[in-house]
């Protein structure tokens, strides 16, 4: 007989996290859903830095860490296997990176996978790790209008030159709007190209401290939709005028 596969996963912004952080994550999962009808709970942490690899099973999973310098640490992962007989479990998988946060599960037969994802993250999201946080709106925003920047800046171009020749100071406020849209994308890359960014640890001591407005993205979102608000506005007067 053959059991399908089936999988589910979320990929968050890339933070760093504290020792106490991922103490509390994996003492967590080791009460996690406990009214499941498991056979067996298989807990384990892993961590990787610089030609080394750590692993630890049990609520104690947490000290994998311990033999490690957290600066060095690239990889930082913990697993929780819920098997309910031989041939059916459930594997719940959450990875800390530099470039991420990852979560994930894989189900085969048990049909518990859709609750396991969803309580995960929960879990995650009571710790302060969320896919609705304001902060990534922002980043999310700016990653789709930088995709967008030359073909909304060619637009613009074509419906002031078309349509708002008599509205010099909407013209003048819309064009820096969209300049400030379209340049920022711009000097982001070439200050990289210079400098490249700094590498967000994956783990430290302490609890880090709370994440900042990211300005340079926010300020580009807000300035283009402004300029997008007063271009419809003009757009609006000139045909119903």
């Amino acid at each position: 007989m053959n059991y399908v596969r089936t999988q589910d996963w979320a990929r968050y912004v890339p933070r760093t996290i504290g020792k106490d952080f991922f103490k509390s994550l994996v003492e967590a999962l080791d009460q996690f859903k406990p009214g499941l009808q498991t056979t067996s709970r298989k807990l384990k942490a892993k961590a990787i830095s610089r030609g080394k690899i750590t692993e630890l099973e049990g609520n104690q999973a947490w000290k994998v860490t311990d033999s490690h310098s957290l600066p060095e640490i690239e990889h930082l992962q913990v697993e929780l296997l819920l098997t309910e007989n031989e041939k059916h479990s459930c594997e719940l998988h959450i990875e800390f990176r530099a470039e991420h946060i990852f979560l994930s599960v894989s189900d085969i037969g048990t049909g518990w996978g859709k609750s396991v994802v969803e309580e995960a993250a929960h879990l995650l999201s009571t710790m302060g790790i969320s896919l609705r946080d304001w902060k990534d709106i922002f980043r999310k925003s700016y990653s789709m209008l930088e995709i967008l920047q030359s073909l909304l800046l060619v637009f613009s171009a074509f419906v002031f030159s078309a349509w708002l020749k008599n509205s010099e100071e909407l013209y003048l406020y819309s064009a820096i709007g969209f300049l400030i849209s379209g340049s920022v994308p711009t000097l982001k890359k070439l200050f990289y190209f210079f400098k490249s960014p700094k590498r967000i640890p994956v783990i430290q001591e302490t609890v880090p401290k709370k994440r900042r407005l990211p300005w340079l993205e926010a300020s580009a979102v807000i300035s283009f939709l402004a300029s997008v608000l007063s271009l419809v506005k003009e757009l609006v007067s000139v045909l119903f005028s």
